[in-house]
């Protein structure tokens, strides 16, 4: 099966069909294996859409073969392909941004807003890269780019935590 990229129409991020399918599974929060429409616009906010809960409508509208107001497993494929008629194209390639772009991608998951990355938020941004053994990356991550030992990645600490997304995460961080 080949890989495909989804880069947005902005350029600022490129994710290939599993990143983005890992995005949406993510933000399944009750673990029922469907999306809910609240669950749709908290991956939309998470990709950067400037209207998510509209984003999320229109999503579940299109993608929602069976009517029964959720995505399913089933219905996921549709999703991505949703996401990529709204302005994603589905090209081959790598994972690749800026180190700006990298910095802007964990704020997104970065839930309590507090500047600093923690074990959980980098199990986030490596499930939603598709990564597999997240927990276990994540605790490795922290604990290699924590230098401070205060058990968060901050500003100061991302430049390390960009060598072991190279290694681990599957990015290429390239220059401005």
């Amino acid at each position: 099966m080949p890989i495909f990229t989804v880069v947005p129409k902005n350029g600022n991020i490129a994710l290939t069909e599993e990143q983005l399918k890992g995005i949406f599974k993510q933000n399944d929060k009750n673990g029922d294996g469907l999306l809910s429409k609240e669950e749709l616009k908290e991956a939309f906010k998470h990709l950067g859409a400037l209207i998510p809960g509209w984003r999320a409508s229109r999503g579940l509208r299109y993608a929602d073969a069976n009517g029964d107001g959720y995505i399913s497993k089933g219905e996921l494929d549709a999703l991505v392909k949703y996401a990529a008629s709204i302005g994603y194209t589905v090209k081959d390639g790598k994972f690749e941004m800026t180190i700006e772009e990298f910095k802007q991608w964990l704020k997104r998951f970065d839930a309590d807003a507090d500047g600093l990355i923690s074990k959980d938020e980098l199990r986030d941004v490596i499930r939603a890269s598709g990564g597999w053994f997240s927990s276990w990356k994540a605790k490795r991550g922290v604990e290699s780019a924590d230098t401070n030992r205060n058990g968060f990645v901050d500003e100061s600490e991302i430049n390390i935590l960009v060598h072991f997304a190279l290694k681990e995460l599957g990015v290429r961080i390239i220059a401005c």
